[in-house]
């Protein structure tokens, strides 16, 4: 995960809360509330490419479009991942809707890891992401609710080409319980926002066994 993003955990959220607490109801969003059920096992299962990263799904519903939002959401937090290894070939147009918060500030992130030269590896910290729940708003708009846990490290490849010189840039731990805002777009639930509803600094408040 990006550094900008533990940092807003850690620094920003609190003002966001206070800042989006005082918004008038008109505001609010109306939710077309789908029940979902929590069975005993994950249904919908999405590993990365890396043992010690994994999306995992809760999601169990016979709506479709509940069962769509869930495989799109955790096979873009795959690509999301990769994006930490390999910042110059992240698909951020087809991860976020265009012109998003999500896409400018993740394209905003992965332009500061190309020119800073700072990659995170598969062998250092893990990431562990489950989706717990949809509703649906209206045909093209969702949210999904997640628990994070997340210790990735962030390194600062130095000058030469190899791992020799590498320095740890950021290796804070942190978790977070997590709503994303989630649009329709060419056929593919794509992220337009996020914000954290609970976070903790150092430990797993998501209760993931390994």
């Amino acid at each position: 995960m990006s550094k900008s993003f533990k940092w807003y955990l850690r620094v920003a959220l609190p003002a966001v809360i206070l800042a989006t607490s005082c918004a008038a109801r008109s505001d609010e969003l109306t939710f077309i509330t789908v029940a979902t059920t929590l069975p005993a096992s994950p249904v919908l299962t999405t590993s990365t490419i890396a043992a010690s990263e994994r999306v995992e799904s809760v999601v169990a519903n016979s709506n479709n479009t509940i069962n769509r939002v869930a495989r799109d959401f955790g096979r873009i937090y795959t690509q999301r991942t990769q994006c930490g290894r390999t910042p110059k070939q992240c698909p951020i147009n087809e991860m976020t809707v265009k012109g998003s918060s999500l896409h400018n500030s993740l394209t905003k992130t992965m332009n500061e890891r190309i020119v800073g030269n700072l990659y995170t590896r598969s062998d250092a910290g893990r990431l562990r992401v489950r989706i717990e729940s949809v509703e649906l708003i209206d045909t093209t708009r969702a949210t999904v609710h997640t628990c994070i846990f997340d210790s990735v490290v962030l390194f600062d490849s130095g000058q030469i080409d190899g791992a020799a010189d590498d320095i740890v840039f950021d290796d804070s731990v942190i978790s977070a319980f997590m709503v994303w805002n989630v649009q329709l777009d060419h056929g593919t639930w794509k992220w337009v926002s996020s914000a954290a509803t609970q976070r903790k600094i150092g430990g797993d408040i998501c209760g993931f066994a390994n």
